[in-house]
């Protein structure tokens, strides 16, 4: 009798202990692990490479600027719009060598830069599909002299022009570590009227970045 009052006891004393333990896997509710999409959460610095192309790809004139290996950089801040969604604002700018030169003429890249919205989808525990959208401004500088034979005169040229359009770019990137990430991207972006065409960049390349 004895015995089986003592095993009674030892049972009722070990059932808060195993309660206790089921209930305090995490501690408290709120250090439970975050859905997907907080990992992919808060601001965002990388810097990138590319190989870019730009022209002006309309039917009745075709004009090649030229190609070129490029880099640059972007930042942005991401929120959680769901269990494995992000979305927020970013802002990219990069610099490539693309130039075409004519006689004493050469008009080259000065500069590029995007900002819009980037949107995110988690795939798995590393994983990010995205996509981004935005406004975008690309400058080109004319350099040089330009002898006009009908003037009988030299024109020297020394001039940056600017001019907006739009920005579109998806990719995947991948997690590593806590805080560290690589992306492939594919861009393309049309800016409108830069001296006298609308000049589409095509660009694919590689980025990796931290997000803290």
């Amino acid at each position: 009798m004895k015995k089986i009052v003592l095993a009674l006891a030892m049972a009722g004393a070990c059932m808060p202990v195993a309660a206790q333990a089921q209930d305090g896997d995490y501690g408290y509710e709120d250090e439970r692990p975050a859905p997907d999409s907080l990992d992919k959460t808060g601001i965002r610095f990388e810097g990138r490479v590319f190989y870019e192309r730009i022209g002006d790809p309309e039917d009745d004139v075709i004009y090649e600027l030229g190609d070129a290996v490029g880099f640059g950089g972007e930042v942005g801040y991401d929120f959680a719009a769901g269990d494995n969604v992000v979305v927020g604002p970013y802002f990219t700018y990069d610099v490539s060598g693309v130039e075409s030169c004519d006689g004493g003429l050469c008009l080259s890249s000065d500069g590029f830069w995007a900002a819009g919205i980037h949107v995110g989808l988690t795939t798995g525990d590393t994983g990010l599909v995205f996509g981004k959208l935005g406004y975008s401004q690309q400058s080109l500088t004319l350099e040089g002299t330009f002898y006009d034979p009908f003037l009988d005169q030299t024109f020297t040229f020394d001039e940056t022009e600017k001019a907006g359009g739009y920005n579109f770019a998806f990719g995947y990137e991948h997690g590593f570590g806590e805080n560290a990430y690589g992306r492939l991207e594919l861009g393309i972006s049309e800016n409108y009227d830069l001296y006298g065409f609308d000049f589409q960049r095509s660009n694919i390349g590689a980025a990796v970045g931290v997000r803290f």
